[in-house]
């Protein structure tokens, strides 16, 4: 992990090898770091449950979103349930219970992809550092 961190800083400082260096240490940890994808992972959960609440996902014939005009307790309850969507597409298990609507399809997509490549990633950087 030094070896690569001090080659990290001989790239020039703008570079693209540079900046691709920051994104893989700061992902994986150059594939040392498993704790890196989770928190990843995590964030993405976070971040996507959070634009859905924002932009709305429907669940049986009703639309979940933040709504200033419902009771605190109907707005937790659909901002529960875009978490609940939001691992269930970060997983891509996909139940089908809650679809998404609008603008939350681009992020369901978004957010399935990254999810397939960072369960993957973590699976490798796991390995890599128990193999070690």
């Amino acid at each position: 992990y030094k070896e690569l961190r001090m080659r990290h800083y001989q790239y020039p400082t703008h570079s693209k090898k540079r900046f691709m260096s920051a994104a893989v240490d700061l992902l994986c940890g150059y594939g040392e770091k498993p704790a890196n994808v989770i928190r990843f992972s995590l964030s993405m959960i976070v971040f996507c449950a959070l634009m859905y609440f924002l932009f709305g996902i429907s669940y049986q014939d009703e639309v979940l979103s933040i709504n200033f005009s419902q009771s605190f307790s109907d707005n937790i309850s659909a901002l529960l349930n875009s978490f609940y969507f939001s691992v269930v597409t970060f997983t891509t298990l996909g139940y089908g219970d809650i679809t998404p609507i609008g603008f939350s399809r681009f992020i369901a997509t978004v957010e399935a992809f990254t999810g397939s490549f960072s369960l993957a990633l973590f699976v490798v950087v796991f390995v890599k550092r128990m193999t070690r």
